[in-house]
């Protein structure tokens, strides 16, 4: 079993204190690095001060030896063990001079450099000293045949330079360290501050949970208002529904009481009337049959809700009711804009629409017309051709159990209406009634956006 994973706020502290610490180690080995050169760059420019100071101190004789002054420019050459080193060799690498300050020490014996060549390089000494070695080879012009070839070392113990290069990383990383501490504790304080919104949706789904409060508050920054919006349609959808789902069992008990008692007092009589038995359960099948179809009613989807085509809906529906009233012939014309669509719950738009369409197919008398329009909303106007509805019950046959005309010769239980009205008021939408221009029943239902 996964763990269970860790907040926000620290997830997001590791992810910033990781970044920070690769950001401020990239940039500590890149300044070390840059240190590093310019302190061996600073002290090889050093030797190459030294090598011609020596060259300008010594003077060669005709003979090609060296004279060289018993007092050097730089005091450190003539102090043993100072760090600072020199020697001068001939052609050949053999030793012609050795500051007294190198005294047991080889810098380069051996050596054969090309007049004019420059090395740069660390060497170990011989008493594990190790140095930063600069060698140049010239050559000595004292006549037309006369050049006598030298080859001059420099060099310098590197220990103070690591010294300064080990107190430079120390330095380096103690102030990193202390920024990046303070860049933490701002970074930590500024995201707490940021996940302030996100604490106190918390905190108030938890009062909702414990049944404190109804719904979140709306002052929420711009990012979090879509789910705070989305979370309280959910929970006002969900109260409707669970409402309705009561109102209607209630409603379901309360309508089969009456036709219950009168059944059973029927059998309780010992001879029960048939014809009373008979319209009894025809009117508990009525109750039944309309509070299914009621509590069947989803309403409007609180979130995501998907456009369904009103074209094959209608097509297939009068294809239906053709197989039903198959001894009927009907003319049924459909109006519908290419396209057409609404979003609903597609269970929904059938029970609106088939409930029109049967009710206008069952009194037509050959001819029904279905306009929809789909702007600003959804219109759907459903004319026939039949009696009408008289214009003092249009109000009544919105209500369960009651038909505009009692005529046997039309099936029907007067709870076809009532369901759409029903369901239409779930959309917030209205239900209008009136006259037809085919001189029968017309019916609009509109529906917002």
């Amino acid at each position: 079993m996964a763990g269970r994973p860790g907040s926000l706020r620290t997830r997001l502290l590791l992810i910033t204190g990781m970044m920070l610490v690769l950001a401020f180690g990239g940039t500590i080995v890149v300044l070390d690095i840059v240190f590093r050169r310019s302190a061996e760059q600073a002290l090889a420019d050093q030797l190459e001060t030294q090598v011609f100071a020596l060259i300008g101190a010594v003077e060669p004789d005709d003979g090609g030896n060296l004279t060289i002054p018993d007092r050097l420019l730089e005091p450190r050459l003539a102090n043993p063990g100072s760090g600072l080193y020199a020697e001068i060799l001939d052609a050949a690498g053999l030793p012609l001079w050795r500051s007294p300050s190198a005294v047991g020490l080889e810098l380069a014996t051996g050596a054969t450099l090309n007049a004019g060549q420059r090395t740069l390089t660390r060497r170990r000494l011989a008493d594990g000293t190790q140095a930063l070695l600069l060698g140049v080879a010239i050559n000595w012009e004292l006549g037309p045949t006369a050049t006598p070839a030298f080859q001059v070392f420099t060099a310098a113990d590197l220990a103070a330079s690591e010294r300064q290069l080990v107190q430079f990383r120390r330095q380096l990383l103690g102030w990193f360290s202390g920024v990046m501490l303070v860049l933490l504790a701002a970074l930590w304080l500024a995201i707490r501050q940021g996940l302030q919104p996100l604490r106190r949706m918390s905190s108030e789904i938890a009062e909702i949970e414990k049944g404190g409060r109804e719904a979140l508050s709306e002052e929420y920054p711009r990012e979090l208002e879509g789910v705070g919006r989305g979370f309280n349609t959910l929970l006002r959808s969900e109260r409707q529904r669970m409402e309705r789902y009561r109102t209607t069992m209630d409603d379901l008990a309360h309508s089969l009481k009456t036709p219950l008692a009168v059944v059973r007092n029927e059998v309780g009589a010992g001879q029960p009337d048939r014809v009373t038995l008979q319209a009894q359960v025809e009117r508990m099948q009525s109750v039944i049959d309309y509070q299914l179809k009621r509590a069947a009613a989803m309403g409007p989807r609180s979130l995501a809700a998907r456009p369904v085509a009103l074209q094959p809906v209608l097509t297939e529906l009068v294809a239906s009711l053709r197989k039903i009233h198959r001894d009927k012939p009907v003319d049924c014309d459909l109006q519908v804009s290419g396209g057409a669509s609404y979003p609903a719950e597609q269970g929904d738009l059938y029970e609106i629409l088939g409930n029109l369409l049967d009710n206008a197919w069952k009194w037509c008398r050959g001819r029904i017309v279905v306009a929809v329009e789909v702007k600003d909303g959804l219109s759907v106007t459903v004319s026939d051709d039949g009696p009408g509805i008289p214009d003092d019950q249009t109000e009544a046959v919105l209500n369960r159990g009651i038909r505009a005309d009692q005529r046997g010769d039309v099936p029907g239980q007067g709870i076809g209406l009532a369901v759409v009205r029903e369901i239409v008021g779930l959309y917030g939408g209205s239900l209008r009634l009136g006259r037809s221009a085919l001189g029968g029943a017309e019916i609009t239902v509109l529906l917002p956006n």
